[in-house]
């Protein structure tokens, strides 16, 4: 297999030009200019204010794709990538392929590349060489502070609700009173996060391998515990596992190193994740013997694994490292308060791990949790404004829910908190499936359900 990096599984991967059939000379453009590489989209720039509260101050420029059938009768379908730190437009090709053609019909499709994303993005060297797409993988502090120099002030100016205002730009430029959105992993948070604010101006939601708008816990523990649960449910169902993988990867977990490859919850939970991408292995056929044998001291497996589930490489058009910083840096609740200087907040880190319960983190360990990307890159980050949420909490428009119960990066938990904290939503949970079950290229039930609930 070809190496995979983050950024191409998470939705996603060519460039427009590369995936696309040739334009159509024929496709009608009513106002913009025609995409690059995308038959029947016209593509537009929007301009954006940097700070909200500061409408004619300094602008953003972000790319726009719409499709040509801006008389839908239902409306607009606004997909949103995930992350953070995904582009929208050159990767509508491949998302536009999840969808049904009747849903294309009946919507007029659009993506937009969101704030410090695509070829106008946040470009940090040496953070992106470091971590590229990671959710995981443990950022060198120098990288760390390098990009939050870079940015300066505008550091601030990255979290989700920025982004919500942006959809709203959006909508406006459209000149619809209502837009439906279709967001995977982070693009069901930025999602949910609009529908909270602009209920009126949400027609319905599809939240695919939910991140909850409450945000989550910085440390993982929700994720490192539905661990358990998949790799016990995947050797069940595998007549041929005899051993044990969970305690398999408790044993790799505490290895350091390991036939000279180093081996450590950091670098074990971001292969897994990636592994369970619905465009890589889903099934996660084969894992429980790849542990086993690594344990047994063959490693070929593993270090197989380690080299075509990685993320580093993704270039900042791809993912850009430094706006996924930047975004959860914002968005997340961390054990210091907004605004404490950075020299102060090591102490209330240290207490906050130290109340961490081993058991609970199992078949990882607290030296996973505390080394995360986002725990360890948000200590030193600089930002002074943390993001604010409307104070309701439920979601009013019709939603529906997917969830994948092989999914590594978003446990099953998460999608049932939303479910029960939106008015009118159903939850669909698919035996098998991985991360974004509306990509999946052999269960097609992501996108029958998601036709169902957008033409029924």
């Amino acid at each position: 297999m070809r190496l995979v990096r983050l950024v191409a599984a998470l939705l996603l991967t060519c460039s427009a030009a590369a995936c696309s059939d040739p334009p159509d000379d024929d496709d009608a453009v009513p106002d913009g200019r025609q995409c690059l590489g995308l038959s029947g989209f016209t593509c537009t720039t929007l301009d954006v204010p940097l700070d909200h509260s500061k409408p004619t101050g300094r602008q953003l420029q972000l790319e726009v794709a719409a499709a040509n059938n801006a008389d839908a009768p239902r409306g607009v379908l606004l997909m949103l990538t995930g992350g953070p730190g995904q582009p929208g437009v050159p990767l509508l090709n491949r998302v536009r392929s999840y969808l049904d053609p009747a849903v294309l019909r009946e919507y007029q499709l659009v993506m937009f590349d969101q704030r410090g994303t695509g070829s106008r993005g946040i470009d940090c060297p040496q953070l992106q060489a470091a971590v590229g797409g990671s959710d995981f993988l443990t950022p060198p502090p120098d990288a760390v502070d390098a990009c939050a120099r870079q940015l300066g002030p505008d550091v601030n100016f990255y979290g989700t609700p920025d982004t919500v205002e942006d959809i709203e730009l959006v909508r406006r430029s459209l000149g619809r009173d209502q837009l439906t959105l279709n967001g995977t992993s982070y693009g069901s948070f930025t999602a949910a996060q609009y529908g909270l604010k602009y209920p009126e101006r949400v027609r319905s939601l599809v939240l695919d391998s939910v991140v909850p708008h409450r945000g989550f816990d910085p440390f993982g523990t929700d994720l490192m515990a539905h661990t358990d649960d998949v790799l016990r449910a995947v050797c069940k169902r595998d007549p041929a596992c005899t051993t044990d993988p969970v305690a398999d990867l408790a044993w790799l977990v505490q290895r350091g190193e390991l036939d000279g490859v180093p081996v450590n919850g950091t670098s074990l939970i971001e292969s897994l994740a990636i592994l369970s991408l619905n465009s890589v292995n889903p099934s996660l056929e084969g894992l429980p013997k790849v542990l086993n044998d690594a344990r047994q001291g063959d490693t070929a497996a593993l270090k197989e694994l380690f080299q075509r589930a990685t993320s580093r490489g993704a270039s900042y058009d791809e993912l850009s490292a430094g706006l996924h910083l930047a975004t959860l840096c914002s968005d997340l609740r961390f054990p210091w308060k907004p605004g404490t200087p950075a020299a102060q907040r090591q102490p209330l880190l240290d207490a906050a791990v130290r109340r961490l319960n081993p058991a609970q983190l199992n078949p990882y360990d607290v030296r996973t949790a505390r080394n995360q990307l986002v725990v360890e890159g948000c200590l030193r980050w600089p930002a002074t404004r943390a993001s604010t949420y409307p104070a309701g909490q439920e979601l009013l428009p019709r939603t529906l829910i997917l969830h994948g119960t092989n999914d590594l990066f978003c446990p099953l938990s998460w999608a049932e908190w939303e479910r029960d904290h939106a008015r009118q939503a159903q939850l669909v949970v698919v035996p098998g499936s991985g991360h974004g079950v509306q990509g999946s290229r052999v269960d097609q039930t992501g996108k029958a359900r998601v036709r169902q609930f957008l033409l029924g």
